[in-house]
């Protein structure tokens, strides 16, 4: 077999085995708009090998163990489940990202319009978490070597994923229950922690999706950022509260603009768990 095959096409024709079980070659080749002598000669060698079987089924260690032979142009290290469930995990960081950075922009803004299309989104959010949570479960019954610590990891951070999500909502639902500007003074503080809780995230994700073990210095320099700027937020408000008249109309708007605050810290925590649960699962991996 070559050293380096450079084929689209046979990663497409591997991918819909891997995914979508069909039945026959013909069922490939009019998937693809292809022959089905084509199908055949890209097979061919995998068949042989006894990597692919006759009913159309990847045995995914074999193929594992000769990946690093396939690449193409947009070449993907991985064929297997793993695969599969780390670009959901991918998918539902961006979406996090996404909902993070309007919620933001809605508290900025005070701007309401945003703040309930933010708030809407964390539904998208939910629904990747219950995708992931269930794929899971699939891929364990098509992939026989998907390994069931694999599968604890997967939902672990998928859930700690979620959680964030659920700690970005106390902002757009802070400006639309108060709708009532943030004062300057307190923004710039929120702004930080916004950034650094946000580098945080992102972080986070793309060192459990790349393998990325380096990375715990940075956030434990991001930490403490985040806790200086917790500090001065929170010291801004007390110092607002003091010179505001306060009463029964206004005094729920401090409280949850101290909610909020607390959520920048929260997702800043949560980040760190993500990297420090994707480091001890490399690494407990990398000595097996």
């Amino acid at each position: 077999m070559p050293k380096n095959i450079k084929n689209n096409t046979l990663k497409e024709i591997l991918d819909i085995i891997l995914y979508e079980a069909p039945s026959t070659q013909d069922e490939i080749a009019d998937k693809l708009n292809i022959s089905r002598r084509y199908v055949t000669k890209l097979l061919k060698p995998l068949i042989d090998e006894d990597i692919v079987k006759k009913a159309y089924v990847v045995d995914l260690k074999k193929f594992n163990e000769i990946s690093e032979n396939y690449e193409t142009e947009n070449s993907v290290p991985e064929y297997s489940g793993e695969y599969f469930i780390k670009e959901m995990l991918k998918d539902m960081g961006e979406q996090i990202t996404k909902q993070f950075e309007w919620s933001f922009n809605a508290l900025k803004n005070n701007d309401l319009e945003l703040a309930q299309k933010a708030l809407d989104e964390d539904l998208n959010t939910n629904q990747m978490y219950s995708k992931i949570k269930s794929s899971t479960d699939t891929v364990i019954s098509l992939d026989p070597y998907f390994e069931f610590n694999n599968t604890i990891m997967f939902n672990e951070i998928a859930y700690d994923m979620e959680r964030i999500g659920d700690h970005i909502c106390h902002i757009p639902k802070f400006v639309l229950e108060e709708n009532k500007p943030v004062s300057e003074p307190v923004m710039e503080a929120l702004e930080q922690m916004y950034d650094i809780s946000n580098r945080m995230f992102k972080k986070a994700v793309k060192s459990f999706i790349r393998h990325d073990l380096n990375v715990k210095e940075k956030m434990d320099r991001y930490e403490s950022e985040l806790t200086n700027y917790q500090k001065l937020a929170t010291k801004k408000i007390t110092n607002q509260m003091a010179s505001d008249d306060i009463n029964k109309n206004n005094s729920t708007y401090f409280l949850v603009l101290f909610r909020v605050v607390k959520s920048f810290e929260r997702i800043g925590d949560i980040s760190i768990e993500i990297t420090e649960a994707a480091s001890q699962f490399y690494l407990e991996n990398k000595h097996m």
